[in-house]
């Protein structure tokens, strides 16, 4: 038996599917879809199988589609990258989703000399790492944005780059992204743009890049304008002057394979992290970073980290490198077998990370004056300072875990309190209301016993009058007399 098409039938209540709706869009002769018009569980199966690009796409056809991706793909923003280097400007983001941890999005857009927009967007599966590479050391641009470029006008892509950032963060939420910021010191348009957006100069890391060693002025100018507790990288083609007191004392400073590194430089150094790649300094060179670290006054310098990849002549002279200092073995009474930053495992909310782990059971340790104990770790071709600001960082990390456990305990109690507060009030103003509405009903039903009263007395008085108009004149003085009690009745 074939179902009905009548008005009881269960087929015509059901609300369209989103395989109904698409087969019926692509009847139509245009061949396109109106999305606006997909029923809700169809806007969310097609929301889940967008990825963070298409997103973005659609919300930038109309300010409704823009509502309807806010609504239904109410994605964040972990780490957006931006690059200031004119013709090669683009963003990158990251966004906080497990699905999304390795999946790198790139937005080019640039403005033309008659004023519209182009853009070219894609995403790879790339990690952070990777991405800051492919991002920020990439010469040419992807032969896609290649072809779409033209030669009759001049393009902007400086522009493009800040409203790409700025639509991005009104599309999805920022508030607890991650900024990194590269700036291009060859390109004298890059370093103006960067200069006068104040916002990002606040951003947490930052990043020197170019292709030659540029004019002094501008790396004191782009320096100038970063607050001393940032993260500073330095390409290696920038060269030795970069090394202004801006960056010396820097919170945290990465140096790409500064071949132009000398003994000098590393002495100044007075950052809290610091990491060297491919150099040409001795061991002599290090061996006198270390005995500053040892004998120089503690308030002089706050090394915390110090890591750095060993040269040939180093790496073959590497006992040259602790020469005249007293090594000790590992104490487990004195310290851990493994350092790590409790503070920065703290504040992430990720896994544990094995690049922020070092395992120090076989290494060396040298004890300052002062009691501050530092660890010298030869991990192949690198070497690891690590100075102890904390010797027991597990037990740290457990009672932290611990505060914060009984403070979500707190937390727990005072909301289950709060709610046991509001169940007791709702609770009594039930009992009130209902204690209420017993004393309007008796109200209610004393005030009708008495208007019933009322009205009976009424009406037996103008019975009783009535009939004593109509009778003869003896009978009516005698009931006269024997009602004469009832004209002052009063009825309560």
């Amino acid at each position: 038996m074939e179902p009905s098409d009548g008005p009881c039938s269960s087929s015509s209540l059901a609300p369209p599917s989103l395989l109904d709706f698409l087969h019926e869009e692509l009847k139509a002769p245009e061949k396109y879809i109106n999305i606006l018009k997909i029923p809700k569980k169809g806007l969310k199966i097609l929301y889940e199988h967008l990825n963070p690009v298409d997103c973005y796409n659609l919300a930038k056809a109309s300010p409704e589609l823009k509502k309807q991706v806010k609504k239904h793909k109410p994605l964040s923003i972990r780490n957006i990258y931006l690059r200031f280097d004119d013709e090669k400007s683009c963003v990158g983001v990251y966004f906080d989703r497990h699905r999304y941890k390795y999946t790198a999005c790139v937005f080019y857009m640039w403005k033309k000399g008659d004023g519209n927009y182009r853009f070219w967007n894609n995403l790879y599966y790339l990690k952070p790492a990777k991405f800051q590479s492919y991002l920020y050391t990439k010469l040419t641009h992807p032969k896609e944005v290649k072809a779409m470029q033209g030669t009759m006008f001049p393009i902007d892509f400086l522009m493009g780059m800040l409203e790409t950032q700025k639509d991005l963060c009104s599309i999805f939420d920022a508030t607890r992204a991650t900024r990194y910021v590269g700036v291009n010191v060859n390109d004298k348009r890059s370093v103006a743009a960067f200069r006068a957006q104040s916002s990002f100069q606040t951003a947490q890391h930052l990043r020197l890049i170019g292709s030659k060693p540029p004019k002094p002025h501008r790396i004191k100018s782009i320096l100038k304008c970063l607050p001393i507790n940032r993260s500073i990288r330095v390409s290696h083609q920038v060269g030795a002057l970069c090394m202004q007191d801006e960056l010396i004392n820097a919170s945290n400073v990465t140096l790409d394979d500064p071949e132009w590194l000398t003994r000098e430089h590393v002495l100044s150094l007075n950052c809290a992290t610091a990491d060297i790649g491919h150099n040409n300094l001795t061991a002599d060179d290090l061996n006198a970073f270390l005995m500053q670290w040892m004998f120089l006054d503690t308030n002089q310098i706050r090394t915390e980290r110090f890591e750095i990849t060993l040269s040939p002549q180093a790496f073959q002279n590497k006992k040259a490198i602790t020469n005249g200092l007293v090594l000790l073995d590992w104490d487990p009474k004195q310290r851990e077998g493994e350092y790590f930053d409790v503070d920065q495992y703290l504040m992430k909310s990720t896994i544990r990370d094995p690049h922020s782990f070092y395992d120090c059971k076989f290494s060396k340790d040298i004890l300052r004056e002062d009691g501050q104990l530092a660890t010298v770790l030869f991990h192949g071709k690198r070497l690891h300072f690590l100075v102890w600001k904390n010797r027991f960082p597990y037990k740290i990390l457990k009672e932290a875990r611990e505060k914060e456990k009984n403070s979500q305990m707190r937390v727990m109690w005072g909301r289950c309190v709060i709610e046991a507060l509001r169940l007791m009030n709702v609770q009594a103003q039930e009992e009130w209301n209902r204690k209420t509405e017993l004393v309007e009903k008796m109200v209610k039903s004393r005030k009708a016993d008495a208007e019933e009263e009322q009205t009976a007395k009424r009406k037996y008085f103008q019975a009783l009058k009535e009939f004593l108009d109509t009778s003869e004149p003896k009978p009516k003085r005698k009931l006269l007399r024997t009602i004469t009690i009832f004209k002052d009745d009063s009825i309560p």
